[in-house]
């Protein structure tokens, strides 16, 4: 039996994808040695919405990416539509907050990740590409990691820090996390169609069928690129319906659903590809030791819209300044920081996610929601902007909120009008 090829890092990271490079570039550029590892051959694709909310490129634009971006000819998306269960119609812009932009792109992952990953590379970053993870051998302290590359040979790769980013379905995050921990709680699927009727939005459709989930088109991103469209649902509410989600995409593109204005005219130039959604915030799920646990892979997906790029970036930020501060200290007790980070980032609006959308799945609250938006600009704004995770789910307890949506003149109109 062939020996096993051993190799040491600092960090070893086990995924290439948003939280993946992201985290190699980060501790690239703050003179960390690390080692990228992933099954995979980049560019490859990656199925997914395609969308980059505005919290993903303020993300991107912290490293230096967005350009790469426009340089590829992706152009910005300034625009946001919803429509309600009862077909009310609701087109707004997105407006800059803090530090997120005013707009969003639409980047297949077959892009978006080559971009990441050619950028961590370029930083110092060793990328082994076609490399998988298997699992983690039994060590006196620093974590090994049993791996296996495209031509057979097991790989021993031992590090001080180990940033797990494989995704939903990573082999290696599979075999080291509880299985409770992977259950998915959301399933999504898309397909690209060309001969879409477009307006330069990204489009949510909250028809009855789809409850608690929605159905969306997003525009092609760069110029000849097709649509893509989609529709995502609770995993439980499926499971009641008794329906396969392939049924409910032709359905979401056929003539009975709200989205059909938009698609009459369209037709696939894609096989539709499904994707599980992994949006359960528990507790001891993003470090285990020196493991710490990034993006999809420790269920960073918003629970609201099941946008996870976002997410991903700022976890893998995370992660890597958790890990540089261990080691620059000597003390693997600060890689605590990382659990402490993410919880500040995002449990409060995990907490307001999960309520809200609790609220949306009735038709006669999503009714009334679009109809108050509609009659209010800077609450439309807001309103997008908590789907597109710019404002916190939580800004709806504000007081000043519910004074200014339940004002007479507001009320009075949506009661006239529908």
């Amino acid at each position: 039996m062939a020996l096993a090829r051993a190799v040491e890092t600092e960090v070893l990271v086990v995924g290439a994808g948003p939280a993946g490079s992201g985290a190699a570039l980060s501790l690239a550029r703050s003179g960390v040695q690390s080692l990228v590892i992933d099954r995979a051959h980049f560019p490859r694709d990656k199925v997914c919405g395609d969308g980059l909310p505005p919290r993903a490129v303020a993300a991107l634009r912290r490293v230096g990416l967005e350009a790469a971006l426009r340089e590829r000819g992706y152009r910005p998306v300034e625009h946001c539509r919803i429509v309600g269960t009862g077909g009310g119609h609701l087109l707004t812009d997105l407006a800059p907050r803090d530090c997120f932009p005013g707009y969003s792109y639409v980047v297949p992952r077959r892009e978006l990740d080559h971009v990441l990953v050619t950028a961590a590379r370029a930083a110092g970053a060793e990328v082994w590409e076609g490399v998988q993870g298997l699992g983690l051998l039994d060590g006196d302290g620093a974590p090994v990691v049993e791996a296996v590359d495209g031509a057979g040979t097991t790989l021993h790769l031992r590090a001080q820090v180990v940033i797990v980013a494989d995704g939903s379905r990573g082999s290696f995050s599979r075999r080291v996390l509880p299985k409770e921990h992977l259950q998915a709680g959301g399933v999504a699927i898309r397909l690209y169609m060309e001969g879409v009727h477009e307006t330069g939005a990204l489009s949510f459709f909250l028809d009855r069928r789809l409850l608690p989930g929605y159905g969306w088109v997003f525009p092609g991103g760069a110029a000849g690129l097709p649509a893509n469209v989609g529709v995502g649902m609770e995993a439980r509410a499926l499971r009641a319906g008794k329906v396969g989600l392939r049924s409910l995409l032709r359905w979401f593109v056929g003539p009975g659903s709200l989205a059909w204005p938009y698609l009459s005219r369209a037709r696939a130039v894609s096989e539709p590809a499904a994707f599980p959604l992994q949006f359960s915030y528990r507790r001891g799920l993003r470090r285990s030791g020196r493991l710490l646990f990034a993006g999809d892979a420790a269920n960073l997906v918003s629970p609201l819209s099941g946008e996870g790029v976002a997410y991903a970036l700022e976890s893998g930020e995370e992660a890597a300044r958790a890990a540089v501060g261990a080691l620059r200290s000597g003390d693997m007790c600060r890689l605590a920081a990382y659990d402490r980070a993410v919880r500040r980032l995002l449990a409060a609006d995990y907490l307001g996610a999960y309520l809200l959308r609790r609220a949306l799945v009735h038709p006669t609250v999503n009714n009334a929601v679009v109809g108050l938006l509609r009659r209010d600009r800077e609450m439309a704004r807001g309103g997008v902007g908590i789907l597109t995770n710019t404002v916190s789910p939580l800004h709806l307890l504000h007081p000043g909120v519910w004074v200014r949506m339940l004002s007479p003149h507001r009320v009075v109109s949506m009661l006239r009008n529908g």
